[in-house]
C-alpha cells in the first residue's frame, strides 16, 4: 500500500491491515517494517504543474548553452512566486527510496487556486542577487515593467559588466 500510494500513513496502512484480515498491527511496526525495506518517510518534492510547452522551452534553453563554461557565471535568472497563506503546512511525507526523489508518484504538485497570499520577485546571478520585491495585486504587462524592470531589475543589471538574462518565457 505505501508503495502504490507514497502518501498513505503508518496508521492508515494498519487500519487497512486490521479490516483485511483481522489481525491488529501497531503503526510503529508498519514504520520500521518500510524502514527495513529501504523506505523511509521524507517531505515530497514540491512544484507547480509545467505545461509541455515550457518544458520544452526550458530544456531548449539549456540544451543550447550546455557547452558554456565562463559565460555560466553571467547568467541571471529572474522569476516571480507565490506564497500561500493557507493550504500546505509542510507535515506532508511520502515513503520513498533514496534517489526516487524525482519521481511522480513522490512529487506534490503545489495549489494554484485562489488564496491568501503574496507575491514576490527576485532575481539571482552567480555572484550576486536583485532585493526581493513584493507585489501588491495581479502582475501584468505595466506592473511589471513599472515595478520590477524599471526600479530594480535594469539598475541591477546595468550593474554587472557582462550578464545574460535569462527569462522563462511565460
Amino acid at each position: 500500500m505505501a508503495v502504490t500510494d507514497r502518501s498513505v500513513t503508518s496508521r492508515t496502512v494498519a487500519q487497512h491491515i486490521d479490516s483485511v484480515t483481522h489481525h491488529s498491527v501497531s503503526a510503529r511496526t508498519i514504520r520500521r517494517r518500510l524502514q527495513q525495506s529501504g523506505l523511509s518517510t521524507r517531505r515530497p518534492l514540491l512544484g507547480l504543474p509545467l505545461a509541455q510547452n515550457h518544458r520544452r522551452l526550458r530544456r531548449q534553453w539549456c540544451d543550447e548553452r550546455r557547452m558554456w563554461v565562463a559565460e555560466r557565471n553571467e547568467v541571471v535568472f529572474t522569476d516571480e512566486s507565490r506564497i500561500c497563506l493557507q493550504h500546505h503546512d509542510g507535515r506532508i511525507r511520502v515513503w520513498r527510496h533514496r534517489g526516487e526523489r524525482m519521481l511522480n508518484s513522490c512529487f506534490m504538485h503545489r495549489h494554484t487556486g485562489p488564496a491568501p497570499g503574496i507575491m514576490v520577485w527576485g532575481g539571482i546571478g552567480y555572484h550576486s542577487r536583485t532585493p526581493l520585491v513584493r507585489i501588491a495585486g495581479t502582475l501584468n504587462s505595466q506592473c511589471y515593467i513599472s515595478e520590477v524592470l524599471e526600479p530594480v531589475f535594469l539598475p541591477y543589471l546595468q550593474g554587472l559588466n557582462t550578464a545574460t538574462f535569462q527569462q522563462d518565457n511565460a
